[in-house]
């Protein structure tokens, strides 16, 4: 697409505040141009049709003509021929999302040799050209089919808004990785703090064996715990409601009831230091609780919120509370609180893991509507399949999260291809091919999906060893892989795509009858024919899942 060689300068006027990135954009632009069309282009502001640039159409150039129609191709975001007269017309290409400046393009192109009665005076009346420029410049170019340029200036628009999202999309799951591995190191440090605090992960059962040990070394008849639900805990005072946990060791002579009551009536709240009441002061509220005789209480804190209450009750040497026994309870309360708040945060930082799993598993089916919710169901059939196979609960975790995130590469795979509703070509179809590998890299940093990540790469490989990246075969193909292979297969053939229906179960089964030792492990095959019927049923099934359960 051979033209003349003007070089485009910068036109001062044009310029802004930030000259320097003006001058850097259309710089871009007319290096891309130059490279697709080989040819020079006129570059004007698509808002107000000013001129970029002070490069001319042979010498001249309807200027004011080119700014209203430059504005409208700027609206519209589609290439445009804004001037035909044969052999010679002019091409708009708006350069919208590649360039922070709102830049379109516009060129003069020969799409024929000169014709003695080629209408070349009205060109140049309408465009403001020297006639005797535009003969001369007709006969040295190349002709170029009109329609090949407007396909290739559409497909250059298409380039550079694909490029743009394609930007976005990494920006996104690079963010969205950086908050997985934040969210990783938190809940790791949470679960070391939690076992180096407690021999339990559960706060009533730290919470009995708690009593259990007082109860060994402090004189009291009865001792209780008094855990606050989750909305008592925004308040400084406790609430007894349905669901305030009490438990108690030995003889406590109140319910949950009366303990709050009793925390009422002394005022207790966030800042209380430890309580201790002996005979004398045990009398004024003997009248209504008659059975407390000695009491010490303690509060349950974590960062400032009010978790609950630990108590001893009645001396049992008819003796009296002091500092010991109220600093026992106090080191007590303190490991308690810091395990409750810590259990607490470990819960909020899984439902966050979990919402950002469950967040890039959305955005992988927003890319590919006609597969939504293929991986959550890959993911359960996976399971299944682990479960039959007789795999731990670990390793079912592994399988299923897994599973959500096998497909997430293909974030990174062209809109176009993903939702052609045809066959594919073969360059689509090795483009497609690299989703596993784009998936590989982006989960690959994240220390903790380290045992997710053979089954993202490698769940495309084939038993015979046809398949991709590596052309893995038998045993060589990580073990969760293979089951995964089965997984997305089987969801593959039965659902629905937009070039066809889903496969009925007689010819799924023949497949894989085929497909074992060829395409599939057949150990795998073997284990989905003895549940097949369950696999079935969670392919049919739309209700919502826990990204980490199973």
């Amino acid at each position: 697409m051979s033209q003349s060689t003007i070089a485009i300068h910068v036109d001062d006027k044009a310029l802004s505040a930030d000259a320097t990135r003006v001058h850097q954009d259309i710089a871009e632009a007319g290096e891309l141009l130059k490279e697709v069309f080989d040819a020079d282009f006129a570059l004007l502001d698509a808002r107000t049709g000013d001129r970029l640039t002070t490069f001319t159409f042979l010498g001249g150039g309807n200027w004011e003509l080119l700014a209203e129609t430059v504005r409208e191709v700027g609206r519209r975001e589609c290439a445009e021929f804004i001037w035909e007269s044969d052999p010679v017309l002019l091409l708009a290409i708006p350069l919208m999302n590649r360039f922070e400046s709102p830049i379109v393009a516009v060129g003069l192109f020969a799409t024929e040799n000169l014709a003695s009665d080629a209408p070349l005076q009205s060109l140049a009346s309408e465009l403001d050209l020297d006639i005797d420029n535009v003969v001369d410049w007709i006969r040295t170019q190349t002709p170029v089919p009109a329609t090949l340029l407007l396909k290739t200036a559409n497909l250059l628009v298409r380039q550079l808004t694909s490029d743009v999202r394609i930007s976005e999309l990494e920006r996104e799951t690079s963010q969205i990785a950086e908050e997985i591995v934040a969210t990783y190191e938190e809940i790791t440090l949470l679960h070391r703090l939690t076992h180096k605090l407690t021999i339990s992960s559960d706060t009533i059962e730290l919470g009995q064996e708690s009593l259990k040990w007082l109860n060994e070394v402090i004189p009291a008849e009865g001792l209780a715990l008094q855990l606050l639900s989750h909305s008592e805990n925004e308040s400084n005072r406790s609430r007894a409601n349905s669901e305030t946990r009490f438990i108690v060791r030995g003889d406590v002579p109140v319910d949950s009831e009366g303990f709050s009551w009793l925390v009422d009536h002394f005022g207790l709240d966030i800042q209380q230091q430890p309580l201790v009441l002996n005979h004398a002061i045990t009398n004024v509220v003997h009248e209504a609780m008659p059975e407390i005789r000695e009491l010490v209480v303690v509060p349950l804190t974590e960062s400032g919120k009010l978790l609950g209450w630990l108590a001893a009750f009645n001396h049992d040497s008819d003796g009296e509370f002091g500092t010991v026994e109220a600093n026992l309870l106090s080191s007590v309360a303190t490991i308690l609180g810091i395990h409750s708040g810590n259990i607490d945060l470990y819960r909020q930082q899984s439902e966050l893991l979990a919402g950002i799993v469950q967040a890039l598993t959305s955005a992988i089916d927003a890319k590919d509507p006609y597969t939504c919710g293929h991986s959550d169901r890959v993911a359960r059939i996976a399971v299944r399949l682990g479960q039959g196979l007789g795999y731990d609960q670990d390793t079912l975790k592994t399988i299923y999260m897994a599973g959500l995130l096998h497909d997430v590469g293909k974030i990174g795979i062209s809109d176009q291809v993903l939702g052609k509703p045809g066959r594919l070509t073969l360059e689509e179809f090795e483009h497609i091919k690299t989703h596993v590998e784009v998936g590989y890299r982006i989960l690959l940093d994240i220390k903790q999906l380290g045992d997710v990540l053979p089954l993202v790469r490698h769940h495309h490989e084939s038993w015979n060893g046809t398949g991709y990246p590596h052309q893995l075969a038998g045993e060589d193909i990580p073990e969760l892989a293979r089951l995964a292979a089965v997984a997305d297969a089987f969801d593959a053939m039965s659902s629905d795509r937009p070039y066809r229906l889903g496969m009925d179960d007689e010819t799924i089964d023949a497949i894989f009858r085929e497909g074992a030792g060829k395409q599939w492990d057949p150990r795998v095959v073997e284990a989905f024919f003895k549940i097949r019927d369950d696999i079935r049923e969670i392919s049919k099934s739309n209700s919502e899942h826990n990204v980490l359960a199973v």
